[in-house]
C-alpha cells in the first residue's frame, strides 16, 4: 500500500493541519496564561506544534528525516534566488498590507487588536529582547515553518495532484494558519513563492534561507526604509516597481531551472513495520 494515499493524501494533509494548528494555539494559550514573553512563547509553539510534530510523524511513518524533508544539496541559482528576490518580495507583501490595512476604520475591532499584538511583539527594550525577537521572527519560525509547511504538507499535497495545485493548497494553509486576516494576501504570496523554491531546488534549503531572509527585512529593514508617511504618500509607486522586479526575478529564475525530478515517497505496509521511501509523484 502507497504512502501517502493516492486517494486521501490531501485529506492526511488536512488532518496534520487541523493537528499542527490544534497544538500551536493550545500551546501558545497555555504559555501565554502562564506568564511567558510572547516570543518565548512563539519559539516553544512553533518547536513543538510545528517541528516536533512534523518530525514525530515521518518517525512513525518510518521514513528517513532526510527524505521526508527534502534535506538535500541545492545548487547555488537557489539560494541567489532566495537573496535576490527577498527585498523585492517583502516590500510587495509590505505594501499589499498596509493597503489592506488602510482599508479597514481606525476604531475596526480587528484591526486594532492586530496592531496591537504585533507592536507588542516587536516591543524590544533590552538587547536581550531584540536577540528573542530575532530569534523567534526569523531562525524559530523559517525553520520550523519549512519543515512543516514546505516539508511534510507539499510532499503530501502533490501526491498525484502535481505540484501547482500543491504549491497553491500549500500557500492557502500557510496564510490561513496565521490567523491574521490582514495579512492573508501578502502572507500567501510568500507561502507560493517558497513552495516554488522547494518544487525546483527539490530541497528545503533555499527556502528555509528566503524564509528567514523574508522576516528579517520585514522586521529589521523595511521599517527603516518605508514608514507609514512613505507609503500613504508613495504606495503605488513603491507596490509597482516592486511587484514588477519580483515578476523579472521570479520569470528569470523559472526560465534557467527545472521542475524537480526527484521521486515523491512512500511507505510500504507489512505486518511488522511502515517502510518509507520515494516513488515518482508525476
Amino acid at each position: 500500500m502507497p504512502w501517502p494515499p493516492a486517494v486521501s493524501s490531501r485529506r492526511v494533509a488536512l488532518v496534520i493541519y487541523g493537528l499542527a494548528l490544534l497544538v500551536y494555539i493550545t500551546l501558545s494559550g497555555l504559555l501565554s496564561l502562564a506568564g511567558l514573553d510572547s516570543r518565548v512563547t512563539l519559539m516553544v509553539a512553533q518547536f513543538l506544534g510545528l517541528l516536533g510534530l512534523s518530525l514525530w510523524l515521518v518517525q512513525m511513518m518510518k521514513i528517513p528525516v532526510r527524505q521526508a524533508f527534502a534535506l538535500r544539496p541545492a545548487k547555488a541559482i537557489h539560494y541567489y534566488m532566495a537573496m535576490g528576490a527577498a527585498i523585492p518580495l517583502q516590500a510587495t507583501g509590505g505594501a499589499m498590507q498596509f493597503a489592506i490595512t488602510n482599508q479597514l476604520p481606525e476604531n475596526s475591532p480587528t484591526r486594532q487588536m492586530m496592531e496591537e499584538i504585533v507592536q507588542q511583539f516587536v516591543a524590544t527594550e533590552t538587547n536581550f529582547d531584540l536577540l528573542m525577537l530575532f530569534l523567534a521572527a526569523v531562525i524559530t519560525a523559517a525553520i520550523c515553518e519549512e519543515f512543516l509547511f514546505r516539508g511534510l504538507l507539499l510532499n503530501l499535497l502533490r501526491h498525484r495532484g502535481g505540484w501547482i495545485s500543491a504549491i497553491i493548497a500549500s500557500a492557502v494553509l500557510f496564510a490561513l494558519f496565521h490567523l491574521n486576516p490582514i495579512v492573508l494576501l501578502p502572507v500567501g504570496l510568500v507561502g507560493a513563492y517558497l513552495a516554488v523554491l522547494v518544487w525546483r531546488s527539490d530541497s528545503l534549503y533555499p527556502a528555509i534561507l528566503a524564509h528567514g531572509l523574508n522576516n528579517l527585512i520585514a522586521l529589521f529593514g523595511l521599517p527603516l526604509i518605508f514608514n507609514e508617511t512613505t507609503y500613504t504618500k508613495h504606495l503605488w509607486l513603491i507596490m509597482g516597481v516592486s511587484i514588477t522586479t519580483l515578476a523579472v526575478v521570479f520569470l528569470a529564475y523559472l526560465r534557467v531551472t527545472e521542475p524537480s525530478r526527484q521521486e515523491g515517497w512512500r511507505e510500504d505496509l507489512d505486518s511488522n513495520s511502515i517502510e518509507g521511501r520515494f516513488t515518482n509523484d508525476y
